[in-house]
């Protein structure tokens, strides 16, 4: 099966940090804790939700879509590499409880 991908935003911005910032925190993890077969990280260059920076999102076959808002930049990147372990040791079918996942839903 194919790895899930974390896709962040790289222009998101706020006073806490911003997507790049994130992107970076997020990659140097999955280098130490050894995570590269288990996720892809990538950065994009917008992923619509402006309003409420930093953005990241979650996908896999076979798996539910996560979006979550208003991350901080490097901050939060533990918190998203648990979120991340987690989604990519879903069974088909299988959802991430809401506290699994840091920020807030974009829903």
């Amino acid at each position: 099966m194919s790895r899930p991908i974390l896709f962040v935003c790289l222009k998101c911005e706020r006073k806490r940090g911003d997507g790049q910032s994130l992107h970076d925190a997020v990659r140097a993890l999955r280098r130490e804790q050894d995570l590269k077969p288990v996720f892809k990280v990538e950065g994009v260059k917008c992923l619509d939700w402006c309003d409420t920076p930093c953005v990241i999102k979650l996908k896999g076959p076979k798996r539910s879509t996560y979006t979550r808002v208003r991350l901080s930049g490097g901050e939060d990147a533990p918190a998203v590499v648990r979120a991340a372990v987690a989604y990519a040791q879903l069974e088909p079918g299988q959802e991430l409880p809401e506290r699994a996942l840091p920020g807030d839903s974009a829903d």
